[in-house]
């Protein structure tokens, strides 16, 4: 007797959707190239720049990509002296400039770099309005010559957006520690430490900025800003750290508190 012939077991397709299952023919690839031609064509569109468009009134996703092409967008970011706008929808800005006392403006609030709040209370050094190509998503510009050897912080203003970054002139390249809780400080263009340089200390905490100490880098141009004998050092959320040299400029930076 013969081995029993071997059946195959049949094999499983996903069903066709319902609308186009019935039609199974040559005319009914056609169909279906069809019915997929516009939604193809909409994301080949977008591919090549030119937005999205709506391929059907039913299609979440196209109607979520045209709602996010049409809203504003804004993103400021500043190189040296080039500042750089990456932006959608917006057909021109404004540009505002403040120069800042970073001692004084430290003082009174010593997270500017996370809170610039404050500088819509008072009028700009000085201000201009930039037109930005409906072809182009970037637009590139120089600091005024002025500004380029001071501190400022530059404000932009577009589509309801708002963005602002500063700018701090300076000779300085400092290093944290995150771990140990130390500061160095250095010359950016030799890299030698920078003894005597000034360091003033706020910390944040849920009350409030407070400030937590000041004093002198050492001579390898060290810092240390996390410890102090009086006060507790678990209360704090971070520090804000003001660096001032006499030769060399000023910045100011965040860091967090060490690890325990």
């Amino acid at each position: 007797k013969g081995l029993p012939l071997m059946t195959k077991s049949p094999i499983r397709r996903p069903r066709a959707p319902l609308h186009l299952a019935k039609n199974t023919s040559a005319g009914g690839v056609l169909a279906l190239s069809l019915a997929l031609a516009p939604a193809n064509l909409a994301q080949a569109d977008e591919i090549e720049g030119k937005g999205p468009s709506l391929a059907s009134d039913e299609d979440r996703d196209q109607q979520q990509a045209k709602l996010a092409a049409a809203e504003p967008s804004l993103r400021l970011s500043i190189d040296g002296s080039t500042v750089n706008i990456d932006y959608q929808q917006i057909t021109n800005v404004q540009v505002n400039y403040y120069e800042m006392d970073l001692e004084f403006l430290f003082s009174t609030n010593p997270f500017v770099s996370s809170d610039r709040g404050s500088f819509s209370l008072i009028q700009p050094n000085k201000s201009e309005r930039i037109q930005l190509a409906d072809s182009k998503r970037s637009h590139s510009f120089e600091l005024p010559h002025d500004y380029q050897s001071r501190n400022v912080l530059v404000e932009v203003i577009g589509g309801g957006k708002k963005r602002s970054l500063a700018v701090y002139s300076n000779e300085l390249n400092t290093v944290v520690s995150e771990r140990y809780g130390i500061l160095t400080v250095r010359h950016s263009a030799d890299n030698r430490p920078l003894p005597t340089t000034y360091i003033k200390i706020y910390a944040l905490t849920e009350s409030g900025p407070q400030f937590y100490k000041d004093g002198y880098t050492d001579l390898r141009g060290k810092f240390d800003y996390a410890s102090v004998s009086t006060s507790d050092i678990g209360d704090v959320l971070k520090f804000s750290i003001l660096v001032m040299n006499e030769e060399n400029g000023a910045t100011v930076l965040e860091a967090p508190v060490p690890q325990q």
